[in-house]
């Protein structure tokens, strides 16, 4: 899982009690509505022809059950069909025409367009479903400091779902680490581009620590954050990731729903994740900011490691319990806050949690071997 925590979500600023539905979920009530389901490895992709995939931050599918992997090193998309046939690369590094320096996304629009939004052009780049680019729109606003890189979604309407980040202090240094308060705006960009209504915020206070060998703050280490997830009926999925409590909230601001799962216990802080952030120092070996962070690490680490949506209804949480490692099992959740079970995840698969896309047949999820050569697998979902 990350070391640090992510720096999104909240509580929404128009919240009404009086409208909210709590769902109280067990284990035991586990795929008593439905089927139990399981899921089955059926493809893998190590990359376009001649080469291989770097960094993956997002990857999307289409109605086509085309794939779509966006590699933040060469800053290309690369478009597979269904069988894992690699069709074209879309985009790459550059200030050109349909190039990106820094990009996001990517989203699929109505007839199987694609948007790919770009953090420091700014702007967004289109493309028609045979990979010509079509034309840019001009992004407003705030990046979104690399958070959500794998959350900008379509709507029905065709218009574009980004997030601002904003950090509502008056005064903020240069070092943006030391920051602990954000505050993170969906924006609907319409087709046109020239409507960019920034939404009701999520808000977020980071866990920070002093660390005298900085002589600032700093975001701990295993530290609790918020996932969160646009939804597909003008709502927001999220959950503050140190309790299993998942939040529905419409775009307006409404927290409308709220489920939890009982039963669930945090995992520890072990000497392996003290490992890993000694391994941290290696190259560059600092003594006091090792043991600043060393000291400030929490007794327990966050539950829920990702949280995301498919087209059909229903909400995925990959969770972190002290019975469950992160990336081996994932639970499933109707959109009415009903928990319908966990499936585990084939052990031949090692899926990177936070980099996910969901379908109503199958996830992607970016993975790595045991070798750290990355990939991209499709679990087909079998209920």
């Amino acid at each position: 899982m990350a070391l640090w925590g992510v720096l999104v979500g909240g509580a929404a600023p128009h919240d009404t009690a009086a409208a909210q539905i709590v769902v109280e979920n067990s284990f035991e009530s586990a795929w008593a509505t439905t089927t139990a389901w399981t899921l089955e490895e059926d493809l893998r992709i190590w990359g376009p022809p001649g080469g291989y995939l770097s960094m993956i931050v997002a990857v999307a599918a289409d109605s086509r059950d085309h794939i779509y992997i966006l590699d933040y090193v060469t800053q290309e998309i690369y478009v597979f069909d269904s069988g894992g046939g690699f069709l074209r690369t879309v985009g790459g590094q550059g200030d050109g025409p349909g190039e990106f320096r820094d990009a996001l996304g990517p989203a699929i629009g109505p007839g199987d367009t694609l948007w790919g939004a770009d953090q420091r052009a700014p702007r967004y780049s289109i493309f028609a479903p045979d990979g010509r680019f079509v034309g840019t729109r001009t992004r407003r606003g705030a990046p979104s400091g690399g958070t959500g890189t794998e959350r900008c979604t379509m709507t029905p309407d065709g218009s574009y779902m980004d997030w601002w980040t904003r950090y509502p202090k008056e005064e903020i240094s240069g070092d943006m680490s030391d920051i602990d308060l954000l505050h993170f705006h969906p924006l609907r960009v319409s087709p046109d581009g020239e409507n960019q209504d920034t939404l009701p915020y999520l808000e977020f206070t980071q866990q920070m620590a002093e660390m005298p060998s900085q002589g600032a703050r700093r975001p701990v280490l295993f530290g609790p954050g918020l996932e969160y997830a646009l939804g597909c009926n003008d709502d927001v999925w999220f959950a503050h990731s140190g309790e299993y409590r998942l939040y529905r909230r419409s775009l307006e601001g409404d927290t409308t729903r709220i489920a939890t799962l009982d039963g669930v216990t945090p995992p520890a802080v072990d000497e392996a994740d003290r490992d890993e952030v000694r391994a941290l120092f290696e190259r560059r070996p600092n003594p006091a900011m090792m043991n600043d962070y060393l000291r400030t690490l929490p007794d327990k680490k966050p539950i829920i490691v990702n949280l995301f949506v498919d087209g059909a209804g229903h909400v995925f949480v990959v969770p972190e319990t002290s019975r469950v490692d992160a990336g081996t099992a994932i639970d499933v959740f109707r959109e009415d806050g009903v928990f319908l079970g966990r499936v585990a995840v084939p052990e031949a698969v090692n899926i990177n949690p936070s980099r996910a896309y969901a379908t109503g047949d199958y996830i992607l999820f970016a993975g790595e071997d045991d070798a750290g050569t990355p990939y991209v697998t499709r679990l087909r979902i079998h209920r």
